[in-house]
């Protein structure tokens, strides 16, 4: 729990109070570690021999979403009425504004962007805008609709995942209100955090992702790991991770199923539609990427002629920009290979963990302590740290705190809460 709590205050209250190289590496410690000691839970506490606590908790999950969701209306409405969208803040909603508005119209969505100061190729996925076409058609501000979508699809996740786990009443009641109490703390210490993005879409993906780990329904795990691919690429180095553990211990046709439905999934909403029609879309909007990366690195409007969003004491591209040698394009070059290596090392960590653990702890967990750290070390060497994308790991170790209060089950009463008896290896549940 300290561990949990340092993380937060080192991204709201505390964030940039180390200075923009020490903060990073404390923050990414205190992430790191709150994994590690979730692992170490499990491994110190006897194991117990009955299933998880089936009580009927509905009232009080409901209860909570309320109380939590009206904490991060009273907070986040202000900021949304008193600040309209404005092109010298951010240009995400006018872009995504664009596509749906090419969408509705019949347009070709990923051609350059004509309504914006400068030209720019469409660089986001569908489920990046396509949530926003219903906001659209009602008039509605995408930034409400964000906000809806994080309160009732996001935190109604994280509460179904909740409800499955073995905890205390008062841990319950104290868990349940948690990630609205880190989201109106993240708010109130940082008003302009959200106040031009949607990120609060992109956070419900990764709870419904969470949540779906503890899920037997292939389906839905298929469906969460469609909504993160096809927002951002973040998750993509992992996948291959849960698909293998899901082979595991699921069963061949279970992952099998995930698989083709996630695949399913790509090819219908994005390749079909999109993709098809231009195969050169990925490749641009890579290229619009290094273009806004090179832009970021050499925006220098921080009273010390550094680029602000690089030395907020988020992300290790402070360390880059600062000590590799050469020009901004080579500091660049050295950051990006980092990252993906850094990512394939967590990823292959994870793997790693699961395998000596693996008859020790709950394959779940050590896929949600995997993705956790796997996603706090993506983002750390992101090559544009933006506070509001950072903010998606805090989401994800709430889970994991979760998870480390919880009295683990013999792994022989996880597998029978997770299979079919005598055909979970042979046959994926699919609804």
């Amino acid at each position: 729990m300290l561990a949990f709590w340092a993380e937060v205050r080192l991204f709201t209250d505390l964030r940039g109070h180390y200075g923009p190289f020490y903060g990073p590496i404390w923050f990414y410690l205190a992430s790191t570690l709150l994994c590690g000691f979730a692992l170490l839970a499990h491994l110190d506490r006897p194991r117990l021999r009955t299933p998880a606590l089936r009580s009927n908790r509905l009232l009080w999950s409901c209860a909570a979403l309320l109380v939590g969701g009206l904490g991060v209306l009273y907070a986040q409405a202000p900021i949304i009425m008193s600040s309209p969208v404005s092109i010298t803040q951010s240009d995400v909603i006018l872009i995504l504004q664009a596509y749906v508005d090419r969408f509705r119209s019949g347009e070709i969505v990923y051609r350059y962007l004509t309504n914006l100061p400068y030209p720019l190729f469409p660089n986001h996925l569908p489920l990046q805008w396509l949530p926003y076409v219903p906001a659209d058609a009602l008039g509605i501000d995408y930034r409400w609709w964000a906000l809806g979508i994080v309160l009732l699809i996001g935190f109604g996740a994280y509460m179904a995942f909740l409800n499955a786990q073995r905890l205390h009443w008062l841990l319950f009641g104290a868990a349940a209100l948690l990630p609205a109490v880190v989201l109106r703390r993240m708010i109130v210490t940082d008003h302009m955090l959200f106040a031009q993005v949607v990120e609060f879409t992109i956070i419900a993906y990764y709870c419904a992702l969470v949540a779906s780990i503890f899920s037997r329904s292939a389906l839905l795990q298929a469906v969460a790991l469609v909504l993160c691919l096809l927002s951002r690429y973040s998750v993509i180095f992992w996948v291959p991770v849960f698909l293998w553990i899901l082979w595991r211990e699921r069963g061949h046709v279970h992952a099998f199923t995930v698989a083709a439905f996630t695949a399913l999934g790509i090819v219908l909403i994005y390749v079909k539609p999109f993709l098809s029609e231009d195969w050169t879309i990925f490749t641009h909007a890579l290229s619009e990427y290094k273009i806004a990366t090179f832009g970021e690195w050499t925006h220098t409007n921080g009273g010390d002629s550094k680029p602000i969003h690089l030395f907020t004491g988020l992300g290790f591209g402070s360390f880059f920009y600062t000590y590799v040698p050469g020009d901004i394009a080579t500091r660049i070059a050295w950051i990006q290979k980092a990252h993906i290596l850094c990512s394939l090392g967590a990823a292959g960590i994870g793997a790693l963990t699961y395998w000596q653990l693996r008859r020790r702890i709950d394959y779940r967990v050590l896929a949600l302590v995997s993705l956790s750290f796997y996603l706090t070390t993506f983002y750390a060497f992101i090559q544009i740290p933006y506070a509001y994308l950072i903010s998606l790991t805090v989401f994800v170790s709430a889970f994991v705190v979760v998870v480390a209060f919880c009295a683990p089950t013999s792994l022989a009463v996880a597998q029978q809460q997770d299979t079919e008896p005598d055909s979970a290896k042979r046959k994926a549940r699919i609804g």
